[in-house]
């Protein structure tokens, strides 16, 4: 892994040389040096981006969180081929398992996609949502605690209509490794989306199960399920030129490794915004996680 990681560390340092003796045999501006780059990793069959978030935690209790973390540093590489087929691949160097897509997939028809390999299920909308274009740069704990997870497997996705979308999948189950159990991870969501002059609106319901065997949920907050995993929940985002509200519910009957009884798991989070400008918004999140067996892991606000 550390090979790949120095490698992804190499073909950052080689586009950021090549873009700057691209950029000085032109007139120093940004607008030629967007338009350098742009030309050179941009095309309809290769199209190389890159993303690196940093944060910064600041506690006025002394006994509190103080820190400076990179919470991504991605790299992107996909494509459309002929014949319908397109490709994705990307890497987070901050992980020690450091892919995350690799994917091929197949345009059925205008409606209708067919993807195979590691990809996100697809259940939770903040989870299907981009890093760059989320509230805030992390997701909310009831979807990193429950959906945040990269799946080896098949999926199945598309417009029933204008507004009304699907995806279905069938997954190992146990993140990117291997099938152990010969039991598969089936995910589902039914979305609805509209957009108009007073705003977008998007709906969603989903449901995934699986039987697995000692295998880590998602982000490993929960202890690892051995045996029945039963997710459900929905979400909702409204958004125009000055607003932003969003909610997910999250719930979840769970079977954990050295667990006699069945865990019941609920969560939600609610978030608001205001928009200042087109690029600045001030944020504000209520989010809460409970298990009826470990008790509540958080209730907390964010700004």
């Amino acid at each position: 892994m550390k090979i790949i990681k120095y490698g992804i560390l190499g073909v950052i340092l080689a586009l950021t040389g090549t873009f700057s003796s691209e950029v000085l045999a032109q007139d120093n501006t940004e607008t030629e040096r967007i338009e350098a780059l742009r030309d050179m990793v941009k095309s309809e069959s290769l199209n190389l981006s890159m993303l690196i978030h940093s944060r910064g935690v600041f506690s006025f209790n002394e006994n509190g969180t103080r820190t400076l973390t990179v919470p991504n540093a991605r790299l992107k590489l996909d494509g459309k081929l002929d014949g319908g087929f397109s490709y994705n691949l990307q890497f987070d160097a901050t992980l020690d398992n450091i892919l995350l897509d690799a994917i091929i997939a197949y345009a059925i028809n205008e409606r209708t996609n067919f993807a195979v390999g590691a990809q996100k299920p697809g259940i939770s909308y903040e989870f299907l949502t981009a890093p760059h274009k989320l509230d805030f740069v992390t997701r909310s704990f009831i979807v990193t605690a429950l959906a945040q997870n990269w799946e080896l497997g098949a999926r199945l996705s598309g417009d029933l209509s204008n507004e009304f979308n699907y995806s279905v999948g069938i997954f190992n189950g146990n993140r990117l490794g291997a099938n152990d159990n010969n039991k598969f991870y089936y995910v589902g969501r039914l979305g609805y989306n509209s957009s108009s002059e007073d705003g977008s609106l998007v709906v969603g319901v989903n449901a995934a199960y699986g039987e697995q065997s000692n295998a880590q949920l998602s982000a490993g907050i929960l202890p690892n399920i051995d045996g029945e995993r039963f997710i459900y929940g929905g979400d909702l985002r409204f958004e125009n030129t000055t607003f932003i509200f969003a909610s997910e519910v999250l719930a979840a009957d769970l079977d954990y490794i050295g667990f006699t009884e069945q865990d019941n798991v609920f969560g939600m989070h609610v978030t608001g915004g205001y928009k200042l400008s087109e690029r600045s918004r001030v944020l504000l999140r209520f989010e809460n996680l409970d298990s009826e067996l470990l008790g509540p892991f958080v209730n907390q606000e964010r700004l």
